[in-house]
């Protein structure tokens, strides 16, 4: 009898409490932000909170097909796509960090111009190079720098991870390699990979982050409701405090906008 309470208990309690899937990068999700904002946003609201972390581009395709209901996402010309062919309701950005070239640490550092002479040095010396080629938000950024300078990187010099931010640095780190990343993810790892960053440009390398409410057009069991809860909870005081002075090893890995 006392086993068959405890079993309604439990069903009762999942029953009640509602699922909010949020499609995610993988460079965001592997820094440990969101499950700070989540045990936040879950003592406020009896919502279980559900992240899939599958880079920029898979995310905007589960928001398309209605399989999320908020994407946190960083893929200003796509995003921007998204919203203007109806698929999103809003879209705010709300914070940033820099996306840095990192190397192998005794690469002989070199004055550049910016970030596209960097990437022409890349290209002219083929100097190996690992892309994460999964149609992330920083692929996306990786194959604008390729296209600034006009040029189609290919051979061998150029290998093509098809795996998450963490993934792709480890196997930079293997090949001797350089490799484009968001700084946040370079900072959690840093310490066991024998790399640096070689280049920043603050400029063409701004890495902005956006929440996209879902349009509930989508499809029928998108939760609009609860996404509009997480992303006022985004944007409020509090959270963006929590946000900016998130650190990992001392270094805070965000900057929020106001």
């Amino acid at each position: 009898m006392r086993s068959s309470l405890i079993f309604f208990l439990l069903l009762s309690a999942t029953l009640l409490s509602r699922q909010l899937i949020i499609a995610t990068t993988t460079s965001l999700y592997e820094t440990g932000l969101l499950d700070l904002l989540k045990a936040h946003f879950e003592k406020r609201y009896p919502i279980h909170v559900v992240f899939a972390p599958v880079g920029s581009g898979m995310a905007l395709t589960m928001g398309k097909r209605g399989d999320a209901d908020l994407l946190l996402v960083h893929s200003p010309s796509h995003e921007e796509q998204f919203m203007k062919e109806g698929f999103g309701l809003e879209r705010v950005s709300f914070m940033y960090n820099d996306f840095v070239v990192v190397g192998p640490k005794e690469w002989q550092e070199r004055e550049f111009k910016d970030v596209l002479s960097f990437m022409r040095h890349i290209y002219e010396n083929r100097l190996p190079f690992v892309s994460r080629s999964d149609n992330s938000g920083t692929h996306r950024k990786e194959q604008e720098l390729w296209k600034s300078i006009g040029v189609v990187p290919e051979g061998k010099w150029y290998h093509m991870a098809g795996t998450g931010m963490a993934q792709t640095l480890l196997i930079a780190n293997e090949l001797r390699a350089f490799c484009l990343t968001d700084q946040a993810t370079f900072e959690m790892l840093k310490n066991r990979l024998n790399m640096k960053i070689c280049c920043e440009d603050g400029k063409l390398l701004r890495n902005v982050y956006s929440a996209i409410l879902v349009n509930p057009k989508n499809g029928k069991r998108v939760n609009h409701e609860d996404a509009k809860k997480f992303f006022e909870f985004l944007f409020e005081d509090s959270t963006l405090k929590l946000i900016e002075n998130y650190s990992v090893n001392g270094v805070k890995l965000f900057r929020v906008f106001r």
